[in-house]
């Protein structure tokens, strides 16, 4: 399994643990609206951005303009632009960019220019654990930091102490094998001993395969 297989593969872990309803409006405010729902993921931009982007497992036929909602929250997104993110011809997510607008379809804040779209496997990745602003930055973090958190995770959040033993001995194998040929092999070990506690291990994600492409 090469990288864009490892994407993938992480990509699905985060929707399994973080997946939201998102609720897909097409001629929002019109008599002819209609709307249905879909499991996705709401995310924001890279570092510093408060550019946000809904991602979906799906390959769906979400139209420019569309409005998305997160199902229970009071706050409308108007798409601006679509793509299919693929990675070595393999399908990682559909991803829609997005402006915030209220009932009356008026932007709410200004278009920040410039601005990186999050990628699950790029670089300052940010994950949304709610369908607010509380999200967990990995970029700024160094390699040895990631890991160091993870271990700290690990040792307070998994009780069953074979479990426990197992997975951070995964992970001990998967630092030592940072930047060698050996690594994805190595992640693919991990995130298989780690999946049934990817509720805690989530948010380190995105760092784990931003070095997949190191």
């Amino acid at each position: 399994m090469g990288i864009g297989r490892a994407h993938q593969q992480a990509f699905k872990a985060m929707m399994r643990v973080m997946g939201q309803t998102i609720i897909v409006n097409e001629k929002f405010n019109t008599p002819e609206a209609t709307y249905y729902e879909v499991k996705g993921l709401k995310n924001t931009a890279g570092k510093s951005s408060s550019q946000v982007v809904f991602q979906f497992p799906d390959q769906l036929e979400i139209p420019v303009g569309a409005v998305l909602q997160v199902k229970g929250s009071r706050d409308y997104w108007r798409v601006t632009d679509t793509e299919d993110i693929v990675e070595e011809d393999i399908f990682i997510n559909f991803e829609a960019r997005v402006e915030k607008i209220n009932l009356a379809g008026q932007p709410t804040r200004p278009t920040l220019k410039g601005s990186n779209t999050f990628n699950l496997h790029g670089q300052h990745s940010r994950v949304n654990i709610h369908s607010q602003d509380n999200s967990v930055n990995i970029s700024h973090q160094t390699t040895e930091n990631v890991f160091a958190d993870m271990r700290q995770v690990i040792q307070t959040h998994i009780e069953i102490e074979q479990e426990r033993t197992l997975i951070l001995n995964k992970l001990d194998e998967l630092e030592a094998a940072k930047g060698t040929d050996s690594f994805l092999q190595k992640y693919q070990g991990f995130i298989t001993s780690a999946a049934n506690h990817m509720s805690v291990l989530s948010p380190f994600i995105p760092a784990l395969t931003q070095m997949l492409g190191g």
